[in-house]
């Protein structure tokens, strides 16, 4: 696989960072470092975040954030600057997509799975749908049909159980090209414990598929504000006080 490095300015460091020439990889570092979609410090509610974390520090815990859908891990190396202490689950199905976020997250917090998201516990392919290296999906196979090159998925619930001893619930970002028509149909606990849901929905790639359905009827339920910049929406919980870890 031909890469070209190329450098980062993040705050006052600087950050080797490697993407494929003529590809979406550029396309996502610009999108990410450039446009800053991901920049919480700019949501209203942002000081209520930050007051949210600095309680929630006091336990002894640290902040936990899932990026689903990490692609080569632009996000998590955003999100890890943003928030420092932030320990980071870096979930990504594609292979080669995978190697660069193993490499472009050396040294950082961040664990690489090499898995794709969903609401249980099963197998699924990936699909290249012809959008590039930012663009794969992935299909449920059933269980005499699981080849050696699908991949296995993991949960929100089962990070969040994972960690729990030392990490608390921060921010989960989910970019899973249609994926979120899956996660949001069942098992959706994680929800009440999340202070920060960001996600894109992909009925625009998708249409007349009800991709986004679930999540619309799922969060309704719950007690959240809703904003839209760009692509993305932040679902942010209303009672931030109640997410907050026990002392010991």
């Amino acid at each position: 696989m031909k890469v070209d490095l190329v450098k980062l300015r993040i705050g006052d460091k600087d950050r080797e960072f490697y993407v494929r020439p003529q590809s979406s990889d550029t396309a996502v570092v610009d999108q990410i470092f450039v446009d800053l979609p991901f920049n919480i410090s700019k949501l209203l509610r942002f000081p209520d975040l930050e007051e949210f974390l600095n309680t929630a520090r006091a336990t002894g815990k640290r902040p936990l954030i899932v990026d689903g859908g990490a692609n080569i891990g632009a996000t998590s190396v955003y999100l890890s600057a943003q928030c420092q202490d932030a320990f980071i689950v870096a979930i990504e199905p594609e292979a080669s997509n995978f190697q660069l976020l193993v490499e472009n997250t050396k040294g950082m917090p961040v664990l690489p799975l090499p898995c794709a998201l969903a609401a249980s516990p099963q197998r699924v392919r990936v699909i290249d749908v012809g959008e590039g290296f930012w663009g794969f999906q992935t299909r449920s196979v059933a269980d005499e049909e699981v080849s050696e090159d699908d991949v296995s998925c993991v949960t929100i619930n089962e990070i969040f159980a994972t960690h729990q001893m030392d990490y608390f619930p921060f921010i989960v970002k989910i970019d899973i090209e249609g994926g979120e028509k899956e996660l949001f149909r069942q098992h959706t606990e994680w929800i009440e414990k999340t202070p920060l849901i960001i996600i894109e929905l992909h009925d625009w790639l998708l249409p007349r598929q009800g991709v986004a359905l679930p999540f619309l009827r799922c969060i309704g339920q719950f007690d959240r504000d809703f904003v839209y910049i760009g692509e993305h929406i932040f679902s942010i919980a209303n009672k931030l006080d109640i997410l907050l870890p026990p002392r010991d």
